[in-house]
């Protein structure tokens, strides 16, 4: 027999609109053009769902981090990568930094596509989700349900 508390009605966990559309509990865009990278926290009941994205959207990986010891706040993570894929870093980092940050599981999914990237392009569009991270860090620590920390001028 499965426990009845595993059993949600629905919208109970969810931060939605008046029209039933979930709402993120963090958000920020970082950068502009080719490099900006859209990021954004989501509860999933008392852990968070953290997305990534940029150009075309996309999942090339997914990450989860949970809290491995409230004494030292180190996360464990677990990593797949879409074969082909080079986004299992910046999963594998946004998992452990929002999972340290909130003590709670966050799995992070991670797709950005921008066609015929330059290597230039490719350290900003790393460059912007790391700011993007530090700054939901920020806002998930303060308590902030801050819906659009607006963009910086890297890009």
């Amino acid at each position: 027999m499965v426990p009845r508390k595993l059993f949600l009605t629905a919208g109970s966990d969810l931060d939605q609109d008046r029209e039933g559309v979930e709402r993120p509990l963090a958000r920020c865009v970082v950068g502009e053009g080719r490099c900006a990278v859209t990021l954004a926290v989501f509860a999933q009941g008392h852990d968070r769902v953290l997305r990534v994205t940029g150009g075309r959207a996309h999942v090339g990986a997914v990450a989860l981090g949970v809290p491995a010891d409230p004494g030292t706040g180190r996360a464990y993570t677990a990593l797949a990568v879409v074969p082909g894929h080079a986004e299992g870093p910046l999963a594998e980092e946004g998992a452990s930094r929002l999972s340290t940050a909130t003590a709670r599981a966050c799995v992070a999914l991670v797709g950005i596509h921008q066609d015929d990237a330059t290597p230039e392009e490719i350290a900003a569009i790393v460059r912007n989700a790391r700011e993007g991270f530090a700054r939901l860090v920020a806002q998930l620590a303060g308590g902030a349900a801050t819906r659009d920390a607006g963009r910086s001028e890297e890009s």
